[in-house]
C-alpha cells in the first residue's frame, strides 16, 4: 500500500485505498490528481514526493469526496500548493460540511461528520481549461458527483476517478454511489469508447481495456434499478424501499451506508419517474413510489 508505480513517460499514480495520480510538469514540479482520504495520505504522498526530489505545485481534484480530497489541507499547508476543483465540486473542497449535509438532506448528526465523508477545509480555485498544464486535458465524466472531471495524461494514460469501480467492490456491495443515474450511464457509455494505454479508476485495477469494466458497471446499475422497480409493484415509502434494498443484497447496515446508498436509490427513483415507469403517490400524509403498469 502507498506504493510509487510507473504508468507512462511522466505519469505515475500511488497505490492506496483512492489512487492519487501525479503527473510530472517538469524535472523538478509535479501535478497531483487527487490527494487520498486524509492527512496520513497527504503525509505519505508528500513523503513519496520529496524522496523523489519532486516538488508539490498543483492538485487536481477530480470530485469532492472526502476519500479524494482528505490530504487537500495538509499539502497545501506543507507546500502552498494551488489546488483546483471544477464546477459545484469546487464549493464542497471549500466547505467539507457540505457533503455529510447534502447526504442528509439538512444539518448531518454526527455519526456522518467525520473523515470519511467529511474532509479538513482546503481553498480550492474554480478549475478553467487554460490553468490545466501542457500535457494534461480533462475529461467530463458526470454522474457519480455534478462535476466529477477524469484527466489524460499526454503519456496516453486516463484517470478515470469514480465514475465506475471494479467489479470486486460491485459483487461485495452491489451498490455504488451514484448522484445522477442518467448522466452516470451516459458517462460510463463514453468510457467505452476511450483509448489509452492505460486506464486508472480511483477503486478498481489499472488495465488496458475499460470497455469489460465499464460494461459490467452499466449491468450492475441497470440491474439494480430493475430491482428496485420491482419493489415499486405495490406502492412502497422511501423507507420501507430502503429497508428491502438493504436486505436483499445482505448490505452492512449503519448510518454512513444509509445515507450513502439512499442517495444512489433516490437517483434510481427519480430516474424512474422521469421514464415514466414509477409514479409518485401522495396519501394521508405519506409519499409512496409505485410502478405504472401500461
Amino acid at each position: 500500500m502507498y506504493e510509487l508505480i510507473q504508468a507512462g513517460e511522466k505519469t505515475f499514480y500511488i497505490d492506496c485505498p483512492a489512487k492519487i495520480g501525479i503527473y510530472r510538469l517538469n524535472e523538478e514540479e509535479v501535478c497531483l490528481i487527487d490527494s487520498g482520504n486524509d492527512k496520513d495520505a497527504g503525509k505519505k504522498a508528500l513523503r513519496i514526493l520529496e524522496g523523489k526530489g519532486w516538488k508539490l505545485n498543483m492538485i487536481l481534484n477530480t470530485h469532492f469526496h472526502a476519500d479524494h480530497i482528505g490530504g487537500n489541507q495538509y499539502l497545501q499547508q506543507k507546500t502552498d500548493c494551488t489546488i483546483y476543483g471544477w464546477g459545484s465540486d469546487r464549493v464542497f473542497t471549500e466547505c467539507p460540511l457540505l457533503e455529510p449535509a447534502f447526504l442528509f438532506g439538512a444539518y448531518p448528526p454526527k455519526e456522518l461528520q467525520h473523515k470519511a465523508l467529511m474532509a479538513k477545509e482546503s481553498h480550492a480555485t474554480q478549475l478553467r481549461e487554460e490553468d490545466l498544464p501542457q500535457g494534461l486535458s480533462l475529461i467530463p465524466l458526470p454522474g457519480h458527483s455534478d462535476g466529477q472531471f477524469g484527466i489524460r495524461t499526454d503519456d496516453d494514460v486516463i484517470f478515470l476517478a469514480d465514475c465506475l469501480v471494479g467489479e470486486n467492490i460491485l459483487q461485495k456491495y452491489r451498490i455504488s454511489y451514484i448522484f445522477d443515474v442518467r448522466r452516470y450511464l451516459d458517462t460510463l457509455e463514453k468510457v467505452k469508447t476511450l483509448s489509452a494505454e492505460l486506464f486508472i479508476p480511483a477503486h478498481g485495477k489499472v488495465c488496458s481495456d475499460i470497455v469489460p469494466l465499464a460494461e459490467a458497471n452499466i449491468r450492475n446499475t441497470l440491474e439494480v434499478m430493475e430491482d428496485i422497480f420491482s419493489l415499486c409493484r405495490e406502492k412502497i415509502s422511501f423507507d420501507d424501499c430502503m429497508a428491502a434494498v438493504f436486505a436483499k443484497y445482505e448490505l452492512p447496515f449503519d448510518m454512513v451506508q444509509h445515507a450513502l446508498n439512499s442517495c444512489t436509490v433516490k437517483s434510481m427513483l427519480a430516474y424512474l419517474h422521469e421514464e415514466g415507469r414509477v409514479d409518485i403517490v401522495t396519501e394521508d400524509n405519506h409519499l409512496y413510489w409505485q410502478a405504472r403498469y401500461e
